[in-house]
């Protein structure tokens, strides 16, 4: 592992955690005429990293979760604000690294939504939600038309791009080739049996199958995630399955941690997991939770999805681009 990469980006990072963390929902107007123009995907600008000279022979696309909080530029943000970019970039690097072993990256910008359009009603909250969701769609057609190249890819997300990337998927599924889709990891959101059914995607079963979904929703004992819905559906990264047992601590191959202090802890065998009744990601409370950010609440550790099982996801997706390699 590359500590003095991690080491850069987590300092950013911390920034990014805390502000989110601290960020508070405010009565905003509706002031969705002042929603910022599209995305020009042709440039640079409009995404956090795209590999230009590809060395890879898989690609990820990478959706990446809330970074805006209380809607003062508008309940969708603009992708040019400066301050807004420095904080999405931070977030996309700690996340899709775990990809960049295997793969060639490419994590737009999109116009998401504040946190406050995720309280809202569905019916409320929609038009930004379509914003969002067609700023995903856009890039992955500027993806697939001008940088794939016929790659296989990874398609991956956490919590907010979660959820952009179900509402893709179920309306434009035939964007997504089964003869390119090596996996999904679209953690940190719910996936019903419906929901799979819809987007025809099977939920991955062993630690080597392809053109399946990979998620969870990481809590403790009693931890109410507010993106852990009913029905939800689970992979356990200890060991890539559904089994409901506790899984031992022995199986994490290493946490990669940002503080609240700043410094990175790398943990070996840093926790056991099982899935519990509600579908969530059940752990065990930390030791190090004094040092943790928990402004989401007791025993949700949400933001922790890929933290947590760094080194397994690390592992796990080569492994899957491996069995892709080898498939008959």
């Amino acid at each position: 592992m590359d500590v003095k990469f991690f080491k850069n980006w987590l300092v950013r990072c911390f920034f990014v955690i805390l502000v989110l963390g601290m960020a508070t929902v405010v009565n905003a107007k509706d002031i969705s005429g002042s929603i910022s123009n599209a995305p020009d995907y042709s440039l640079d600008t409009s995404w956090s990293i795209v590999t230009k000279k590809p060395v890879k022979a898989f690609d990820v696309f990478y959706v990446h979760p809330t970074t805006y909080g209380a809607a003062e530029l508008g309940l969708n943000a603009p992708i040019n604000n400066k301050d807004i970019c420095g904080l999405t970039d931070a977030t996309v690097l700690s996340q899709v690294s775990v990809f960049k072993n295997e793969c060639n990256i490419y994590a737009p910008r999109y116009r998401q939504v504040s946190i406050e359009v995720l309280g809202m009603s569905a019916e409320k909250g929609e038009p930004y939600l379509m914003v969002a969701e067609n700023d995903t769609v856009a890039a992955f057609r500027y993806y697939l038309k001008h940088y794939n190249n016929g790659r296989p890819y990874i398609l991956a997300s956490h919590s907010q791009g979660s959820d952009i990337s179900l509402r893709f998927l179920k309306k434009y599924r035939d964007l997504v080739s089964n003869d390119q889709l090596v996996a999904a990891y679209l953690i940190g959101w719910t996936f019903t049996d419906e929901d799979l059914k819809q987007i025809d995607l099977p939920l991955a079963l062993t630690p080597e199958q392809t053109g399946a979904l990979i998620t969870w929703n990481t809590v403790g004992k009693g931890g109410k995630s507010p993106t852990l819905l009913p029905g939800a559906n689970c992979v356990n990264p200890l060991t890539w399955t559904v089994t409901a047992d506790f899984e031992s601590a022995s199986l994490n191959h290493g946490a990669v941690i940002e503080l609240n202090d700043g410094t990175v802890a790398e943990i070996n065998n840093f926790t056991s997991a099982r899935i519990n009744a509600a579908g969530g990601l059940q752990i065990p409370t930390p030791t190090i939770v004094d040092k943790l950010n928990m402004r989401m609440g007791k025993e949700i550790y949400h933001r922790y999805d890929y933290a947590f099982f760094y080194n397994n996801i690390v592992e796990n997706v080569s492994v899957r681009c491996n069995a892709w390699k080898n498939r008959k």
